[in-house]
């Protein structure tokens, strides 16, 4: 089955938008959790490499939830082994760990060791 037609029209709209970002504005149960990541799956199926897309979400639990998500329709197991490495999957994460993925990858450089360790109460 055409994944596009597991959409209602404005969620097939907002995925299949070609001309630069989408704005998902929407309630709770709307299926914007679903939107996302069907946008997602559309793009790397029409040729976006999978390690160039960044997916910002405000909670773990909606992070987890779409990279399950992505990984089923990718077809990657949960057991970790993915076809793709881990540079080549789309990030899908918190605002938080983008922070952290660039302080590890680029923090070096502003004098930040690779392996830092955030401390909380």
């Amino acid at each position: 089955m055409d994944y596009l037609e597991q959409l209602n029209p404005p969620q097939r709209e907002a995925v299949s938008h070609k001309d630069g970002p989408v704005l998902v504005i929407a309630g709770a149960g709307a299926g914007k959790t679903r939107t996302l990541t069907y946008r997602i799956y559309h793009l790397i199926k029409n040729g976006v490499h999978p390690g160039s897309i960044l997916a910002v979400t405000f909670t773990n639990k909606a992070a987890r939830e779409m990279r399950d998500r992505m990984r089923a329709l990718l077809g990657i197991e949960k057991s970790g082994f993915t076809p793709f490495p881990h540079e080549s999957e789309p990030f899908i994460g918190t605002f938080h760990a983008l922070g952290i993925r660039i302080l590890r990858e680029k923090g070096h450089e502003i004098g930040i060791p690779k392996n830092f360790v955030i401390k909380d109460r």
